[in-house]
């Protein structure tokens, strides 16, 4: 797959993408999220990956996802599937629902935007960095839902990029590639 951003084109390896976890790790700079938005269809593609739905991902990107002028639980409400408060929950983020983006830590808005993404109706989730800021313990438990996800169903493909070797080693049996 051939991706273009800009003047720039990235040449990425013949991968056969099914379902199932992929994670894609690297250096900063080697392409990873530059992949992930091209899965997505944000960029052009040539030769693109064989049968991959770009019309049913549903993409957590490593900036903001959220509007700063709406608390968190209308955002949930508003954009996210129906599933999204139970997973906020899950991420403990209950108590923060009534806040503005501004009031939660970098930590705090990275796991409501897994929350969000994760409660669309999707069967592609495309994860960019999603521990990049979290403490050990909130990295488990990210782990543990992307886990839950993925298990809910044998069609479900999540591909993650990270540098995070804590996820390297929890899903020690996913498909990996270095870029």
């Amino acid at each position: 797959m051939r991706v273009t951003v800009g003047t720039n084109e990235i040449s990425y390896p013949s991968l056969e993408l099914t379902e199932g976890l992929i994670l894609f790790t690297g250096p900063s700079g080697s392409g990873k999220t530059t992949l992930l938005r091209a899965l997505h269809g944000e960029l052009l593609v040539q030769d693109p990956f064989k049968n991959w739905p770009q019309d049913k991902t549903a993409m957590m990107p490593q900036q903001n996802t959220w509007i700063p002028y709406l608390k968190l639980g209308i955002q949930l409400r508003q954009f996210g599937g129906p599933t999204a408060e139970l997973i906020a929950r899950k991420l403990h983020l209950e108590r923060h629902l009534g806040k503005f983006p501004n009031e939660l830590s970098v930590g705090q808005l990275q796991r409501f935007s897994l929350a969000l993404t994760l409660s669309l109706d999707s069967s592609v989730f495309l994860l960019d960095e999603p521990t990049s800021a979290l403490d050990d313990d909130l990295a488990d438990l990210v782990f543990g839902l992307i886990d839950e996800k993925f298990k809910e169903s044998d069609r479900t493909t999540i591909v993650a990029v990270t540098h995070d070797p804590r996820m390297k080693k929890y899903f020690s049996t996913a498909k990996t590639w270095q870029l």
